[in-house]
Order: C-alpha cells, then structure tokens, then sequence
C-alpha cells in the first residue's frame, strides 16, 4: 500500500471540497443570508485539513487498483465527514450524525433527508445541499480527475472504482480526458434543464438547484412540497431529463461523434426504456381510478416511475397510497436502477441484463448438458470474470440488504417501513413506503439506524467493494497479492 500517495491524494480532494464551498458562500453573500459566517468556517476547516495531508509527499505517483479503491472509499468518506461542516455550523441539524447522514444522502445522490423544514435553510446552504448532490452524480473523483492534475500512471483505477457499472472503458486515450468530456457533457444537459425549468415560471435559485439535483438523480429541492403541487410543464420536463440522465453517458458522446448506429444498437438502452414503458402502462392502468382521467393517471406514473427508476426520488403524488401491485413494480424499479454509466443508483439495467442471460444459459445446460453458447451484450460476448463479478456482487448486496434490514427493524417500525427503507438507501432512491415515504422523512430513525443508513447509501453508491475493501486486514499489508 503506497500509504504517502493515498493521504497526498486525499488531500487534493478534501482541497476540491473547499473549492466547491466557494459558490455557496458568493451565493449567501449575495442574497444576505445568515449562513455566510458557517460556510467561511467551513472552508477555512476543510482547506486546513486538506493542506496538511498535501504536505505528505509521496515517493512514487503511481496508483495501482488496491490504492485506487482505497482512495475512493476514504474520499467519499471524507466528503460526507467534512461537507457536513456548514450543516453543523449554520445549526441546519440538532446533531453531527444527522449532518453527517444528509451529506452522505447528498453526495451519494440518494435523497434521503432528516430535515422537517426544507424551506426554512438559508440560500447558500440550501445551494450547498443540491450542489453536492450534482457532484456526486457524476462522482467526486472523476470530478477531481477533470479539474485537477493527477497521477498519469494508472489513473485509471481510479475511474473504475468509483464509475457504476459492471465495467468502466474510456472514451478517450486519457482517462482526465475522458473525466473532463463526461463532466462537460453532465454540465451542460444541467443547464439546459435549468433554462427549461426557468421558462416553466421558477426563479433562478429554483431552476438550478433542481436542475443540479435532477442531474445527480438526487432528489434534493428548496420546496418543502418539492415537486407535489408544481405545474404539469414543470414536473414534464423534470420526467424527461430524468430518464436522460439515467443514460449511459457514453451515449451521448457517440451521439456528439454522429455515431447514431451505436446509439440505435446499444442493447442496455433498449432493456431500460423498454422495462420503463412496460412498468408504466401497468401502473397507469392500476391507478387510474384515483385520478380523473387515463392521462393523468399516465403524468403520474410517468412522472414517479421516472423518479423511482432513476433513483432520483421526486415525487408529484405520494405513492405511498397507490395500489399494492404499483408499490411493488416500483421497488421493482428502485431494485434495477438505470444504466451503467449514469448518476442513477440501484443494480443496473446491465446487471440485471447478464443475471437474466446468465440464468437462461443455465437452464439450457440443465436440459442440454452439452449446451455451449457465449454470453453476450451489444452484440459482444461478455468475459467469464464479468458474469462472476456479477453473480458475486448481487450476492453481497442480498446479504447487505437482509443484514441491514434487521438492524433497521431493532427501531420497531413496520416491516414495510424497514425494508423500504434499506432499498431506498443501499440503492440510492431515497424515498420509501409508509413512515419512509414521499411525503415522510428519515429523522425518526434511530441514530444506529442512521449509521447504518448511512454506510448503505456509501456502499450502495461506490457498488460495494471500495468500501468493503477498508474493512479487509489485507488491505493494509504493505505488500499484497491483489494489488
């Protein structure tokens, strides 16, 4: 374990953290807000501790895989720990955990909130709360990768354990290249939203910070109803980038490069819009005797499966009251999550392509022993250590889940409360059922609850090994067989 690297590393990322504070603080010294003061300390913290782990110098700039997953999980740690500073300082939340559990919903684009009055946070705080969110959708490290010089050797490692998917390839020779092409293409498809959401009559404070919110498929708002009462234009607009930023990014580089004929084949997209429209008509059938008419039945459950399949978390009806059969196509669809390469949570629309594929080859080996036939995706036979990767990592998260839900339960909620909860969190959707619904919060829980709540969302969003990785003793070894 290159130890110097690790802590060096950590330090330009706990300094971008500071970075990332100073557009909140402009932001609450322009409107007035009573929050300046928080911010400024926070920043001055963060870059102090960022600046005495950059006085670490290491003596090789080189980052292997061990290192690369051990600076993602450490970095998003970090992340949580100290962007719960202005929340602390500004007396947002009664306790650190609390703070702590809000910055880690933020930064993991899960949602999950344990504030009761959303409207009543001060503008730069506020902007603070969506903005993380808009960080941690694309990633807090391919963010640093974009904007600051890093290690040219192996650099890669680190994309490819913070970037969801099965596997993770560049766009371009470079990884930083790639860092700063996704970044750019993320950056824009927000603003354009925001200038949507503008002409739909939001002020600009409004627009943005829901637009960075939709972006990181986070479902952080500055409206204590959050989307439930806003026009249909509005909660229209809020479907469609939903679902565009459930994509797999890739996509729309291919879609810049004109290389249509990628788009139009790509196998993931054609299963994840598919499952949407599917999951839709029956949802709208099933609801439709609570609305006045088919087609708001259908805004609706466009509206909040988009959200649920996108892991966004808005809501423009509580769900929480639909049919049972809707409840559960959409912790169906909080399960899947959208597509490798995107800001949304949940297994992956890939995964759960190669799990079904897989199965069904099994099947035909069971009635043909002599079966052969190559899995395959886009067209592409996908490698054995892929399929294993996946077979492995749906059975930790089943085993994180169970776990989870029975430390949960100890707080004595309902069953449905529970495990709705633990989804909402290891998956990154951020609303449940019942006292963890749309309308609902987390700030009954408990705080062991919280903790574990908590380290779900991490584990959720890093998809499970970097953080699992910090508790392996060989991790720590000096020298290691895995690295």
């Amino acid at each position: 374990m290159n130890y110097r690297m690790v802590f060096n590393m950590l330090g330009k990322i706990v300094l971008s953290a500071t970075a990332l504070m100073l557009l909140p603080i402009i932001i609450s010294a322009c409107t007035g807000a009573s929050d300046l003061l928080a911010l400024v300390l926070s920043a001055l913290i963060t870059a102090a501790i960022g600046g005495l782990l950059l006085l670490i110098k290491p003596k090789s700039n080189a980052i292997f895989a061990k290192e690369g997953f051990v600076i993602v999980a450490l970095s998003w740690l970090a992340m949580s720990l100290l962007g719960a500073l202005p929340f602390l300082l500004g007396g947002i939340f009664p306790n650190y955990l609390d703070c702590i559990f809000e910055t880690a919903s933020g930064f993991t684009t899960t949602g999950a909130t344990v504030c009761t009055a959303i409207s009543a946070i001060p503008h730069g705080i506020g902007f603070w709360r969506c903005q993380i969110i808009f960080v941690g959708g694309m990633g807090v490290l391919v963010f640093v990768m974009a904007v600051m010089p890093l290690s040219k050797e192996r650099s890669m490692h680190i994309m490819r354990a913070e970037v969801p998917g099965p596997s993770v390839g560049k766009l371009v020779a470079k990884a930083k290249n790639t860092a700063m092409i996704l970044y750019a293409i993320y950056f824009a498809l927000m603003v354009i939203e925001a200038i949507f959401l503008l002409f739909g009559g939001m002020s600009a404070y409004e627009a943005f910070t829901t637009a960075m919110s939709t972006a990181g498929t986070g479902g952080f708002m500055v409206l204590d109803e959050g989307m439930i009462g806003l026009s249909p234009y509005l909660q229209t607009v809020a479907t469609v980038f939903m679902l565009i930023f459930a994509v797999n990014f890739n996509l729309y580089f291919y879609i810049i490069l004109r290389k249509l004929g990628i788009v139009a084949k790509n196998e993931e997209l054609h299963w994840f819009l598919g499952i949407f429209i599917v999951c839709i008509a029956i949802i709208t059938f099933n609801i439709r005797h609570l609305y006045g008419s088919l087609g708001e039945a259908f805004h609706h459950a466009a509206f909040n499966g988009a959200s649920i399949y996108s892991t966004t978390g808005f809501s423009s009806f509580d769900f929480d009251k639909w049919p049972t059969l809707s409840k559960c196509i959409l912790l169906l669809m909080m399960l899947l999550g959208g597509c490798a390469g995107s800001t949304a949570g949940g297994i992956k629309t890939s995964r759960f392509i190669i799990l079904v594929k897989n199965g069904w080859n099994e099947l035909r080996r069971l009635a043909h022993p002599k079966y052969v036939h190559a899995l395959r995706l886009d067209n592409k036979p996908v490698p054995e250590s892929v399929v294993r990767s996946v077979l492995v990592y749906f059975s930790v998260v089943v085993a994180l889940v169970f776990a989870s839900v029975l430390i949960v339960s100890i707080d004595g909620c309902d069953f449905e409360t529970s495990v709705s909860a633990v989804f909402a969190c290891i998956f990154n959707v951020g609303p449940g059922f019942s006292k963890v619904g749309p309308v609902m919060n987390y700030a009954h829980f408990s705080y062991l609850s919280k903790m574990v709540l908590t380290l779900d969302m991490l584990i959720g969003r890093l998809e499970v090994w970097p953080m699992l990785l910090l508790f392996s003793p060989s991790t720590w070894r000096k020298r290691s067989m895995y690295r």
